[in-house]
């Protein structure tokens, strides 16, 4: 159950790479789409964990980050309309893994993978048999996110597109650690774990500050997230399961995942679970609690 080194040619062209932890007896496959300014490795606790009770698990890096960008210094560059893409690798890899195992297929978003997961829902329907969105914003955040596409494309030009967007990350991840009070790191907002907070500041693959065509192509991706004529492509067959944080800024400290639950089943999805957990942040898969969130994730994939 140890992670081995992962890699896929994918229907775009590129050969990215990550992990993947395989079970003795699998009866399910996991894929996990990571966060921004993070890698796979870290969900090997949570990975383990899946593989104990017969799931296999699959991670691969988002271009720019962990094992994607053995240049450091490129840390956070990503190509033009790498959200696009990565959606399209997502439904490779689910795909991939189907036929390789014919085993049923969940696929697992947090953070910037979840918003690229709610619009796999949409573009890819009826691809995966089960979704699991973790922290997560919803369609009250659209403003948000179209004024932030705007002023994306504004700062963003060929000029300076592989420079660090110190304005959009101030403007987005700089917000959310400010609304922590008598915050110790600028990461606080991540969880109330501090020895999670520790490694993620003292990792030099987290937190590094992300490239201005990274904030232009991502708040882009997510401008569209919640257009009707995208949101009615969703099948009602899906089963969703949206967990979060109370306390947890990027969604609004619970509003964003609500009001995500809300849409969906007004569009009629038939299975829609919502979990919100009291006094946990951003990360909950790394909070001290976090055993209530894999046995909520557990419950939610094996029924």
């Amino acid at each position: 159950m140890k992670k081995a080194l992962y890699s896929i040619k994918t229907v775009n062209g590129d050969l990215l790479r990550g992990y993947s932890w395989s079970a003795e007896k699998p009866v399910g496959n996991v894929v996990i789409v990571t966060g921004m300014e993070e890698y796979a490795a870290r969900y090997d606790d949570f990975a383990q964990f899946l593989n104990q009770n017969g799931y296999n698990v699959y991670c691969v890096d988002h271009y720019g980050q962990g094992l994607n960008s053995e240049d450091r210094k490129k840390l956070g560059i990503v190509p033009p309309s790498f959200f696009s893409k990565t959606v399209r690798n997502v439904d490779d890899i689910v795909k991939k893994v189907r036929k390789s195992t014919n085993l049923p297929v969940v696929v697992f978003g947090h953070s910037m993978g979840s918003f690229i997961v709610q619009d796999f829902v949409q573009r890819f329907t009826k691809d995966a048999d089960k979704i699991v969105i973790c922290g997560s914003n919803g369609p009250n955040a659209k403003l948000l996110f179209k004024v932030g596409a705007k002023l994306g494309k504004l700062t963003c030009t060929k000029k300076n597109q592989f420079e660090k967007a110190k304005l959009m990350a101030n403007l987005s991840v700089g917000s959310y650690s400010k609304s922590v009070k008598n915050r110790k790191t600028p990461n606080d907002w991540l969880s109330y774990n501090e020895e999670n907070v520790k490694k993620y500041c003292e990792d030099p693959m987290c937190g590094y500050g992300s490239s201005r065509i990274f904030y232009r192509e991502l708040l882009k991706g997510n401008a569209r997230l919640y257009k009707k004529k995208f949101l009615k492509k969703i099948s009602p067959e899906n089963h969703i399961l949206i967990i979060a944080g109370e306390d947890d800024a990027c969604g609004a400290f619970g509003k964003g995942p609500r009001a995500l639950y809300k849409q969906y089943t007004k569009l009629g999805v038939k299975d829609v679970e919502l979990k919100v957990y009291p006094h946990m942040r951003h990360e909950i898969l790394n909070e001290k609690e976090h055993q209530q969130v894999y046995d909520d994730v557990l419950k939610f994939i094996v029924k």
